[in-house]
């Protein structure tokens, strides 16, 4: 019985692969002046080392011997399998991707986990410089949102009302996913924006299967904080609604059944220029940023 190809060897072949797809030439195991390539693309205008990193390697020795690719003027694009300890924001000096493996053998690539590729179109694409670093992202014009509704009595004239929230993440022109703490919004709450409105009133009129009562969101004045903001507040009496007790009642729905979905597109008004540096492979060239 042949012994199985490494994951190692799987990658630093489909490197040579790829280079010879696009028409470059690769050398495996290449020695450099106090440095040794898995894989190296001398003959492009940034000659390119790979280095396929399976095991856990700290971020100082990282450096460390990516000091020595920056002496020489190439550049070190790193293949890492687990994350690397400490190393907390993307940079273009420091080009690094984590390999992932999926149930059926196919390996893929993650963008700074903001995006998956296979590893064969990652390959391609970062040798040509199609994979580019952008230090902004520009939030995509279209996206489907789902909401999850959920009920709350009224503290002062007990009518039920249906709050709701965001279930899905929102993305960027290229695709890349936008975590929860990067917000999007000028308000606190992304529930608040406009076009969040309009399309809970929307789903609540075309989904009667769901029969909302949907709460009414404005500005309104809390006695409790002694300040007006924007809140949920009930139907009829038009209480507030108190973030705290919003919250808590959220956070139940969040990790428990959610029952009441709706989805929907939507047009942003106003598109975000939001300072996340990261690596950038739009599906149509409309790159985040220059």
């Amino acid at each position: 019985m042949k012994n199985q190809i490494s994951k190692h060897d799987r990658i630093q072949m489909q490197i040579v692969t790829a280079c010879n797809t696009i028409g470059v030439r690769a050398v495996q195991e290449y020695k450099g002046k106090g440095w040794r390539a898995d894989v190296f693309v001398p003959e492009l205008e940034n000659p390119i080392a790979f280095e396929i990193q399976l095991s856990p390697q700290s971020l100082s020795k990282t450096l460390q011997r990516q000091s020595k690719y920056l002496r020489d003027g190439i550049t070190a694009c790193w293949l890492f399998e687990n994350p690397v300890p400490k190393l907390t924001n993307e940079r273009p000096d420091f080009p690094v991707f984590y390999v992932e493996e999926a149930t059926d053998g196919s390996l893929h690539i993650n963008l700074g986990t903001r995006r998956k590729l296979p590893l064969a179109l990652f390959l391609e694409n970062y040798i040509s410089g199609s994979i580019q670093f952008k230090e902004y992202i520009i939030t995509r014009p279209k996206q489907s949102v789902d909401l999850v509704f959920y009920e709350m009595y009224c503290w002062k004239c007990k009518e039920i009302n249906h709050l709701y929230f965001i279930d899905t993440p929102f993305y960027s022109s290229c695709g890349a996913i936008l975590t929860p703490d990067e917000t999007l919004w000028d308000s606190n709450s992304s529930e608040y924006y406009p076009e969040i409105i309009e399309l809970s009133k929307k789903i609540a009129a075309e989904r009667k299967d769901l029969n909302l009562k949907l709460a009414i969101i404005k500005e309104r004045h809390s006695y409790t904080v002694d300040k007006s903001y924007m809140s949920f507040g009930c139907r009829k009496c038009d209480s507030i609604f108190g973030d705290f007790y919003v919250m808590d009642a959220k956070m139940d729905h969040i990790y428990g059944p959610k029952d009441l979905i709706g989805t929907g597109e939507i047009n942003l008004l106003k598109m975000s220029s939001l300072s996340i540096p990261h690596w950038c492979f739009p599906d149509d060239e409309n790159y985040c940023s220059k």
